[in-house]
């Protein structure tokens, strides 16, 4: 009898696990952060006001670039790919109309609040398809807020090897490390920038 209310059990604590992350990130990008604390050679500061925005803006151009990666990695335009994106009820609908998404997996609601019409959808689409959204990316699809678009990710597939995906990290990581440097250096003595302890960062 345990036994049988441990398999019970388990997977609502899953699913109540599921939710309750979801409800915190989706919490937290409602409140924007004010400012973040970055580590340049050792030395760590906390960017804030301009400087935090020119921050967002970095992360921003990251992900539309991180995107381009990995459409580069696929050789074949025809490839079936998984997508995932997400986004309430009438953008969602806006996006799949716009970009004509057929070939829809799943819909799940992210909440069982009745008011609360934010969905995950997964579907699949081709390369040149999903090549029409990334070209159709800008800054704004990220940053105030995150936009259906913003928010397409390509799922797990057998077309990008483990190698390019640590190709895809590294580039990442220079990029963002470079724009970080360039932050701070152009903004100490200007304002925004301040020294920090590093903690965790």
């Amino acid at each position: 009898m345990p036994l049988s209310l441990y398999k019970l059990a388990f997977p609502g604590i899953v699913a109540l696990l599921a939710v309750g992350t979801a409800g915190f990130l989706l919490a937290f990008s409602y409140y924007p952060e004010k400012h973040v604390n970055v580590d340049i050679d050792g030395k760590c500061y906390e960017l804030l006001d301009a400087s935090n925005e020119k921050h967002k803006i970095l992360r921003a151009e990251n992900e539309i670039n991180i995107k381009q990666m990995q459409l580069n990695m696929i050789e074949h335009s025809d490839t079936s790919l998984p997508i995932v994106f997400s986004g309430f009820k009438d953008n969602v609908e806006d996006f799949i109309k716009q970009y004509n998404i057929r070939n829809i997996l799943s819909v799940q609601k992210v909440s069982d609040n009745p008011t609360f019409d934010k969905f995950i959808i997964k579907a699949t689409l081709s390369k040149t398809d999903l090549q029409k959204i990334v070209n159709d990316l800008t800054i704004s699809d990220f940053y105030p807020t995150l936009s259906v678009k913003g928010s397409v990710g390509l799922g797990p597939n057998k077309y990008i090897s483990s190698e390019e995906g640590k190709i895809i990290s590294t580039e990442s990581k220079d990029f963002m490390q470079n724009g970080i440097k360039n932050i701070v250096e152009s903004n100490i003595g200007v304002g925004g920038i301040k020294l920090a302890e590093c903690r965790n960062i």
